[in-house]
């Protein structure tokens, strides 16, 4: 679709106007990684490039299951206190749905308000912290799109909000603070349940890369890839009566994460760690390094459980590590390929991730209020 291509497209025309004016700071990327400056872009560049991005998520109609987050909305009744009654507490994002019924009756009964409001959210805390910890905040914000990381944000949005909020508190993993991080996890939870798996995965993101801890989680991967189907099968039987109840047929209906998506999100840890004594020799002045090869490596873990399990169920869980790629591959391309054959292997890169986009990406959009509508691959 010419929306999404749009997007890929924004991000090295921006960078060009960047480029011509601060030469001199894309000049000392370099150095500000050795020496462990976090040397923001202006704010009005960040702005501009995840407006665009922003401005088309929250602009969309039939996009993936938009339409049924449209229905649920406008099926609240706008009547403050006959909505309020109705949320189910101990249902399904009892937060997600208050927060539904809040922004309805006294915010606007519009659901493009209330779409283009949660996508300025959860692009504005992705936005936040690329700026803050990126060492290219446009090649990041590529990744972004090209890697289908903005598609969480029209294809279970409500999932997305507790990943860009997670993701804004990674000072608190990265500062070891997590009774705050605890703290934040529980009421994320209460937006989508899958939050809680941010809690065990602190742990491992806090170690030391390759170390036990690490080691020990990818074997624990590779037997749940081995006992995959008799470990859900008990897992089915442990949720009867629950909304989850089932979840061993879905397993046999879907065919798993797609092998290609797989493979893609390998190649960052694979990279990390040939090259794991040359980025220790940055780590200790780039803290956050540690924490992104960490998440790199249970991503990776997580999308090849979801190859032999499901994608519908497993396959969405990455997306609350994925996102630290963003970060990290724009740390790889700087530390462990020297500058003179840099341009040729950023090349190369980009052309694999466009192809990589073309192949996996979204096709379809559709939006009412800019008569944007089709199907163009």
């Amino acid at each position: 679709m010419i929306i999404y291509w749009s997007m890929v497209l924004w991000v090295p025309l921006i960078y060009f106007v960047y480029s011509m004016g601060h030469k001199e700071e894309i000049l000392l990327t370099d150095y500000n990684i050795q020496q462990g400056i976090q040397k923001k872009i202006p704010l009005a560049y960040a702005i501009v490039v995840f407006g665009y991005f922003i401005f088309w998520i929250g602009m969309r109609k039939y996009v993936a299951d938009t339409s049924q987050y449209i229905s649920s909305f406008n099926s609240i009744p706008s009547d403050f206190s006959t909505a309020w009654n109705q949320i189910d507490w101990e249902g399904k994002g009892p937060a997600f749905s208050a927060f539904n019924v809040l922004f309805k009756c006294f915010v606007s009964q519009d659901f493009q308000w209330w779409l283009m409001t949660i996508a300025i959210i959860s692009g504005v805390c992705v936005m936040i912290v690329l700026r803050k910890y990126s060492c290219d905040f446009f090649f990041s914000s590529f990744l972004f799109i090209t890697l289908l990381t903005f598609f969480w944000m029209m294809n279970g949005m409500r999932q997305f909000i507790c990943v860009a909020l997670l993701f804004l508190c990674c000072d608190w993993i990265k500062d070891g603070k997590f009774t705050r991080f605890l703290i934040a996890v529980l009421l994320m939870s209460t937006v989508h349940t899958t939050a809680f798996l941010m809690i065990p995965i602190y742990f491992v993101a806090r170690s030391k890369p390759w170390d036990k801890k690490i080691a020990l989680f990818i074997i624990g991967i590779i037997f749940v890839c081995i006992f995959a189907e008799p470990f859900f099968s008990g897992v089915d039987n442990a949720l009867s009566g629950t909304a989850y109840e089932g979840t061993s047929l879905i397993f046999d209906e879907d065919d798993g994460v797609n092998p290609l998506r797989v493979l893609f999100y390998a190649i960052p840890p694979v990279v990390a760690y040939i090259f794991r004594e040359k980025i220790g020799e940055y780590s200790e002045k780039n803290p956050m390094l540690n924490i992104c090869v960490n998440m790199s490596v249970i991503t990776a873990a997580l999308y090849l459980v979801g190859m032999f399990t499901s994608g519908i169920l497993i396959g969405r869980l990455p997306i609350y590590t994925e996102v630290y790629d963003l970060i990290l591959i724009p740390y790889l391309l700087h530390i462990c390929v020297d500058r003179k054959s840099r341009t040729v292997v950023t090349g190369v890169v980009v052309i694999v991730l466009l192809l990589y986009f073309y192949l996996t990406g979204p096709v379809v959009y559709h939006s009412d209020l800019t008569n944007t509508v089709g199907v163009l691959f």
